[in-house]
Order: C-alpha cells, then structure tokens, then sequence
C-alpha cells in the first residue's frame, strides 16, 4: 500500500500537537500532505470535512487523562469508510492515562481503520518560567521520534494490499474511561469562581491576540478582560500566546495545585507508539 497523500486533522491551542503532527506526516514522505487545523471553534463548526487522501492522522492534546471535551462532537462527526488512520495524543509529561484508547474508539466509530497510534510528550500547558513542566518540549528529540514513528507507518504499509490484511492495534487504556476528577472539580468550582485567566490592564496592548487564538471563543473582543467561565477550558493559548505576559492565572489555589503537578512531572518520559 503506497501512501501518496496523507489529511492531518488535529486540535492545538498551545501549537504543540500541531508540531508533533506535521513532523508525524513529514517522516511518512507522502507527496501530498494536507494540514487541517481544527483548533478554532468556527472552522469545527463547518459541514463535515470530506478525505480524499490515502490515510489520515488524527492528533489532539490530552486533557485531564482525556481526549478534550470541546473537540469530541466534532471528531464524531467526521464519517469515513474503512479509511486507514494513525492517532496521536500529545500530553504534559504527566499521564497520557485513557485519552489514546478513547480516541481510538472515536475513529473506528466513525469508520476509520487505526493502523498505528503514539503518545508523544510536549510542554505542558500549565508550564511557565516559575514552574516548568516539560520545558521547550517538543525538543530535537521527540521530532526525531515523530518523524521516525512516521517512516515506520510507511514501512508497515508497504507490503500491505489490503486493511484486511492488517492485525488490529491495541492501545492502552481503561474501559470504562476514568472520569477526569480535575476537571469535574472545576467545573464545580466555576459555581462559585471564575477560574479563568486574568487580564493585567499595565500590560495589555489591546492587540487582541488573545481573542483570535481562543479555541472557544470564550475572549470577548471588545473587552479582552471578559472571559465566560463556562466556555473556557483552560487551555492557556491566550496565556501562552499573549505577547507582553499580560494574561496570567492567578487563582492562588490553582497555581498551588501546579506547583505540585511540576514537582510530580520532573523525570522525562519518552514517546510510546503502537504499531
């Protein structure tokens, strides 16, 4: 099976799972790769995207040991028919935890055939200067590694005349999924708090960066200080992306909790792919 054309699909607030990607299709040396970056909530919200190419790679972040809640409707929405599919989660250094073997269930609902699936490891997006977890991740070596997982696709491909002929992957995870007690926690907070990033008005330049590169939309464009807690998911693009620093979380309880997250996270873990 020789793969001319590969479609990346993935979900990247921070750019992270957008790197591992393109450096996953680079290493499978297709003569066509094409990106669709479904980050932003406008453009999920478009008819259903139509695959033309030979194989697709599906990649997102992990969320609290989970596929992340604001990019599931759209993923079961993409309807395919016996399409080859290489998956990807790409997570903190913490645990990648259920998020692989969820995503792989998504895919083979909706019609794609997994072939191989990775979980790489990236700068954690609660990571800053103070408290660094996963820093500068991905570096040097986890391209390499992406793009290697990516030549051993096409190798396992090769041979191949027909999906028949291939054995079903397994992937890790538990069945039930864990519920993301974190995040349920939050939600629960949010009752009462904000629980959002703030907004230092000295700093601010008003560029509105902040509101472009919010996956949801939660950023008012008028007034980039308002957040809607309940449409925000703490993804920290505005915080990673703000140019003069001026977007911060700085909920003391918060910060406490990710303090102890980058004490927990300190030993390097390496990519694990399944083929």
């Amino acid at each position: 099976m020789d793969i001319k054309s590969v479609s990346c699909i993935y979900f990247s607030p921070t750019g992270t799972t957008g790197t591992i990607i393109k450096n996953i299709a680079k290493g499978m040396q297709s003569e066509q790769i094409e990106m669709m970056d479904c980050t932003s909530r406008s453009i999920r919200e478009k008819d259903s995207f139509v695959f033309k190419n030979d194989l697709v790679i599906l990649a997102t972040p992990v969320y609290y040991g989970r596929v992340p809640e604001e990019v599931v409707p759209f993923l079961k929405t993409l309807s395919v028919q016996n399409t080859p599919v290489v998956l990807a989660v790409v997570y903190g250094n913490r645990e990648y935890e259920d998020a692989l073997i969820e995503l792989h269930d998504i895919s083979v609902e909706q019609g794609f055939i997994p072939v191989a699936a990775g979980a790489f490891i990236a700068e954690h997006s609660y990571s800053n200067s103070s408290r660094p977890i996963a820093h500068a991740r991905p570096d040097v070596d986890d391209i390499e590694a992406a793009q290697a997982f990516g030549s051993q696709i096409r190798e396992k491909l090769k041979p191949i005349d027909s999906l028949e002929e291939l054995e079903k992957i397994s992937v890790p995870g538990n069945i039930p999924y864990i519920e993301p007690e974190n995040l349920n926690m939050i939600k629960q907070v949010r009752n009462t708090l904000s629980f959002t990033p703030a907004t230092d008005k000295d700093k601010c330049t008003q560029c509105n960066l902040c509101a472009e590169v919010c996956p949801t939309q939660a950023i008012d464009s008028e007034d980039i200080s308002q957040i809607d807690k309940w449409q925000c998911i703490i993804c920290f693009a505005c915080i990673k992306n703000c140019p003069t620093e001026a977007k911060q979380m700085t909920d003391p309880h918060f910060n406490g909790a990710i303090e102890q997250l980058q004490i927990a996270c300190q030993k390097r873990k390496e990519p694990e792919i399944y083929l």
